[in-house]
């Protein structure tokens, strides 16, 4: 069997003035909010989901650290999560649990949802994200025989 890999980057994405920032936010028409210390949580909707960008400001420098980008099933009342990414350099700091309970609370206000669900078959094996699941709630799955957590689901 071919040996799972990382997500292959981190989406890089940095405004070096405030006012380029701006601009970013009036085109994706994301609204902001200033959770605490530094960070800024931007939210976004489009025709398919909803998606929320961590960007943190330092020296007047906006740099996004996180995301969790998702599609919505109104069908079946299904959130699939279909990326959640945090910098390396700022993982293990609370800042994907903060960023996930923010996306689920308002996923919750926007969205009639009775299952919250995705697919771990990009990456890596590890006990951490396992833990970090397992932790927000989340069962884990082996979808096949292998005993590889390859899927999450989380009942609303």
């Amino acid at each position: 069997m071919p040996s799972r890999q990382e997500p292959i980057a981190f989406e890089d994405l940095k405004f070096i003035i405030e006012e380029d920032f701006s601009i970013y936010l009036t085109e994706k028409k994301g609204s902001q909010e200033k959770l605490k210390d530094n960070f800024y949580y931007i939210l976004t909707f489009d025709n398919v989901g909803m998606r929320v960008d961590v960007f943190e400001e330092s020296n007047q420098i906006y740099s996004r650290i996180a995301y969790i980008d998702s599609i919505y099933d109104k069908k079946f009342k299904n959130l699939y999560i279909s990326i959640l990414n945090v910098k390396p350099e700022y993982r293990n700091l609370g800042i994907g649990t903060s960023l996930y309970n923010y996306f689920e609370e308002i996923s919750l206000q926007n969205f009639e949802v009775d299952t919250i669900n995705g697919k771990l078959d990009s990456w890596i094996q590890h006990k951490e994200r396992e833990r970090f699941y397992s932790r927000l709630g989340f069962n884990l799955i082996s979808e096949w025989d292998n005993g590889i957590i390859d899927a999450i689901q989380k009942k609303i």
